[in-house]
């Protein structure tokens, strides 16, 4: 009886975890809000695409970069005015204006991966949008996620938030 129990609920916990693999590297992410995947689009092995809401589809996509673990994060942590430079360079070069940067952060998420993360809010188009872009520490590789979002669509913000903390990528 006891096994059964655990049984279900594994299984009633972990329904909405979808097993997304590509090129050896297997994460586990709880897409609970049944968005939409997206396989290999722009060189990017998975993107996550919300229903279209204020004229817009909010994203967020996952790809293993294939660092070695200890000079990124070091580099990342240091690196902000990098960062802002080269956001700033973008801005300039695709007549968006730069509302503010999202100073760099860690903590742990749900499976004790750490996450690192730094952001930037802009205008286009007479839109504000919110970039965040999340590394996640992985069997001693960095796993590199960016979201998209408008800004009145706060919401999808809490989404990324549950994704990157619920995210797993297996043994650290």
């Amino acid at each position: 009886m006891t096994s059964f129990i655990l049984l279900l609920l594994f299984l009633t916990s972990s329904s909405f975890a979808e097993e997304l693999t590509h090129s050896g590297h297997t994460l586990y992410v709880d897409n609970h809000e049944q968005w939409e995947v997206g396989k290999d689009l722009f060189g990017i092995p998975f993107i996550l695409f919300s229903p279209q809401t204020n004229g817009q589809r909010s994203n967020i996509s996952f790809a293993h970069t294939g660092a070695e673990l200890s000079l990124e994060v070091e580099a990342l942590k240091s690196n902000q005015k990098d960062y802002q430079a080269n956001k700033k360079k973008w801005a300039e070069l695709h007549s968006a204006t730069i509302k503010k940067f999202i100073p760099y952060s860690s903590f742990l998420n749900a499976h004790g991966h750490r996450v690192h993360s730094i952001g930037v809010s802009y205008e286009n188009e007479q839109k504000i949008y919110i970039e965040k872009s999340f590394y996640t520490e992985c069997k001693d590789q960095i796993l590199f996620s960016k979201s998209l979002r408008l800004q009145e669509n706060s919401a999808h913000e809490k989404y990324f938030s549950s994704l990157i903390n619920s995210l797993d990528c297996g043994i650290l």
